[in-house]
């Protein structure tokens, strides 16, 4: 089922290995697509469960069907932890797809985890995405950013009520994890500016843990407007991909 909602594109699976066969396809034809219009394809991933099985895909299915000397990895946000520790959003991605597939080392861009503070990782962020996303004397957008959602309605490494929402300057904020979110630590995260001057964003939702949430976000009502998460409009195309479980009761079955 594809549904459009207020702009966003909605469509929902049976299970989280469909979602994420649906989610791999879709990355590939906006790689596709980016390289024929511009010569290179850029991508923020995402941390948490959700998206790993999508990686496995483009590094099993898909492999043969990519340009990956053309791909410039980003990350969407990261925990303030080392690199090789199983919390890290990049451990996880480099387990997953990066480790195997033939991307050249550096077009692959972790957000730093080893500088003094965490404020400092911000600030060597927010200069990594304006170097790489250089074009000319312009700032080009992502081509496409991949989100999840959590129980609370937070995206990337934006929280309710965090004054990091307010930014609009900063490519990449410092943040604190609120101690109801584990593991709370210290975070770096893309900012809305970012977010929403990006191409394509694609959202990855599993578990009925969101299911709350997901029904505010998609049915638009007032009260949606304080999670993070609807406050994510891509220049360009937002599609929600969601597993049957989150999905209001009403729509699981169509």
């Amino acid at each position: 089922m594809v549904e459009s909602r207020v702009n966003r594109e909605v469509e929902a699976f049976s299970d989280l290995e469909a979602l994420s066969g649906a989610a791999a396809e879709i990355i590939v034809a906006i790689a596709r697509e980016s390289v024929q219009a511009r010569g290179r394809f850029s991508i923020a991933f995402a941390g948490g469960n959700t998206p790993k099985r999508t990686y496995q895909l483009l590094g099993d299915r898909h492999r043969d069907a990519i340009d990956w000397p053309r791909w410039q990895v980003l990350f969407g946000d990261e925990r303030f932890v080392p690199s090789d520790d199983n919390r890290s959003n990049y451990k996880m991605a480099r387990d997953a797809l990066l480790a195997g597939a033939p991307i050249p080392i550096g077009n692959v861009h972790p957000i730093p985890t080893d500088t003094p503070t965490v404020g400092d990782a911000a600030d060597a962020y927010d200069r990594t995405l304006r170097d790489v996303l250089a074009d000319g004397t312009q700032l080009s957008a992502i081509d496409l950013v991949l989100l999840g959602v959590g129980p609370d309605g937070h995206t990337a490494s934006l929280f309710p009520g965090s004054p990091v929402l307010a930014e609009r300057t900063q490519w990449a904020r410092a943040v604190e994890a609120p101690t109801t979110v584990q593991p709370a630590v210290p975070r770096v995260t893309l900012t809305l500016p970012c977010l929403n001057g990006a191409r394509n964003v694609l959202f990855l939702v599993a578990g009925n843990d969101k299911r709350p949430v997901v029904v505010e976000i998609l049915e638009g009502g007032d009260g949606a407007r304080r999670f993070p998460a609807a406050m994510v409009r891509a220049a360009g195309r937002t599609v929600w991909l969601v597993e049957q479980s989150a999905m209001p009761p009403r729509e699981q079955n169509t």
